[in-house]
């Protein structure tokens, strides 16, 4: 109407030039069949697979580490090569062999620790900075969407075309941020230098990486299961999980059979320090049937149609409502965190947010681990309650919703005010309990040295199980096409 003021604009829509020329994958045309789907998945994650295991280069030269008693840490460098230990060779503290290629990489530091599972990060390939920048850029765009500072509508389709363009973009920023923050740090050596060419090339390998994971997430989120950030996540975790668990040298399994079969000392197999042990084997099971418990809880709202009285239905909210974002945001904080403060050379500002490993490190410093887990578990109720107002699933807009396609909740009356105040007695408290629930058991299982990191194990249990939901429903429309309708499609 003429009267009406039109909305302004968006001063993003200044880079909407830019962002046009990034390239995209082209939404399908048609419905993508199931066994298409399930091709793409895994060609994504056979991508992603392969590109961990493609090392940087112009990375520090790999040092021959030698482990002589056997314990899976290495005890000095073998100069020579001749498998002991010489006049003048380094003897050393124990390091890890943290990618199982029997040598400690000395250009490919474990950087992000226990974080890397979340990150889907392996050190020294490509895949370096993993899934950081695309959750990074996600966490800025969301909140400065929430906060509403760059007024865009996500309702509306051209905004939500520049909202998801931008998002991109900021990535790709933000990988180039990365990469040069890990390389000022001396993550490849103090030697390199940001701006020499072995600096460049590294930076220039990260950001490609990284693109790559970005287009394979919206391949997967487009012609796959799932998106392809939890993808790579339970992948990368599952991985390590059946390495460490059976793996003939130093895995959980062969070790404690071998101790058996020897009459050795079983109890040492539960605590073996800087190794994979039984505690963390039970632990990692621990949670997955915890988890798994816990996503089958709910609460159902009862709700009936306005025009229709007779007729009934349930709104179920589940106890974890937000699911395993919060842990996933909050860890990805924890990493930038990690970067700049090695960066300013000042470990301390990030070391209440690295989670002890295991029994014997909680017991070195009880104190840290009571602080970590306090962070973390309010970070994660923190970024549950900020999704749940960000992404439309907050109180407000699920009354709308109800609303408009006819219901009510029964015993109040119709209106959209008073099953917006219903509901948010049971969504926030979902929210913050939920969010608060897998901050809590993130840490307890890293505390219990789960294999593959308590986080990593929380998070790969909650993934499955909604790609086993989604690979359920999805199979159930291909086989009766009718249903197709009841999902919305």
């Amino acid at each position: 109407m003429d009267g009406e003021m039109e909305k302004p604009r968006s001063k993003l829509y200044a880079l909407d030039s830019i962002v046009r020329r990034l390239p995209e994958v082209a939404v399908p045309k048609r419905r993508v069949p199931f066994k298409e789907r399930f091709i793409w998945t895994g060609v994504a994650l056979i991508v992603f697979f392969l590109m961990s295991q493609i090392p940087l280069y112009g990375i520090a030269q790999r040092e021959p580490f030698v482990d002589t008693n056997g314990n899976g840490v290495f005890d000095f460098i073998d100069a020579n090569g001749n498998g002991v230990m010489d006049p003048g060779e380094t003897a050393l503290e124990p390091y890890t062999d943290l990618n199982h290629n029997g040598v400690w990489d000395a250009g490919a530091q474990n950087f992000f620790g226990q974080l890397r599972y979340v990150l889907a990060s392996h050190a020294g390939s490509l895949m370096e900075l993993g899934i950081g920048p695309i959750v990074t850029a996600g966490i800025v765009m969301q909140l400065l969407v929430g906060s509403k500072i760059i007024g865009l509508n996500l309702s509306e389709s051209e905004d939500r075309a520049l909202f998801t363009g931008i998002q991109k973009f900021l990535a790709i920023i933000m990988a180039v941020f990365e990469g040069a923050m890990l390389v000022l740090a001396g993550n490849y050596g103090k030697s390199v230098g940001l701006l020499s060419p072995a600096g460049i090339l590294l930076v220039l390998q990260l950001t490609l990486g990284a693109i790559v994971v970005i287009y394979l997430d919206e391949v997967v989120s487009k012609y796959g299961f799932g998106s392809g950030v939890s993808l790579f996540i339970a992948g990368g975790v599952a991985m390590t999980v059946v390495w460490e668990a059976l793996n003939p040298a130093t895995g959980v399994i062969p070790n404690l059979i071998g101790t058996v079969l020897s009459s050795g000392d079983v109890i040492s197999e539960f605590f073996r320090p800087h190794l994979p042990n039984m505690m963390g084997l039970i632990a990692t099971i621990l949670i997955f049937f915890i988890v798994v418990y816990a996503e089958s809880m709910r609460i159902e709202i009862p709700l009936a149609y306005g025009r229709f009285g007779g007729v009934r239905g349930r709104y179920p909210i589940r106890f974890l409502y937000t699911s395993n974002i919060p842990v996933i945001l909050a860890m990805t904080v924890f990493a930038n965190l990690k970067i700049f403060a090695a960066l300013l050379h000042a470990p301390w500002l990030s070391y209440f947010t690295d989670a002890p490993n295991g029994l014997a490190q909680v017991a070195a410093d009880p104190i840290r681990a009571v602080i970590y887990m306090a962070i973390l578990v309010l970070a994660s109720m923190g970024f549950a309650y900020l999704w749940v107002h960000m992404t439309g699933m907050g109180p407000g807009d699920v009354a709308r919703q109800l609303d408009e396609s006819g219901m009510l909740i029964p015993g109040f009356r119709r209106d959209v005010r008073v099953m917006e105040w219903v509901l948010s007695r049971y969504i926030i408290t979902a929210a913050l309990l939920g969010g608060a629930f897998v901050g809590f058991l993130s840490a307890g299982a890293d505390f219990l040295g789960a294999l593959g990191s308590g986080t990593g194990i929380l998070l790969t249990v909650g993934i499955m199980y909604s790609l086993y939901q989604e690979i359920a429903k999805e199979q159930v429309a291909e086989m009766f096409p009718a249903v197709r309708k009841l999902f919305g499609e």
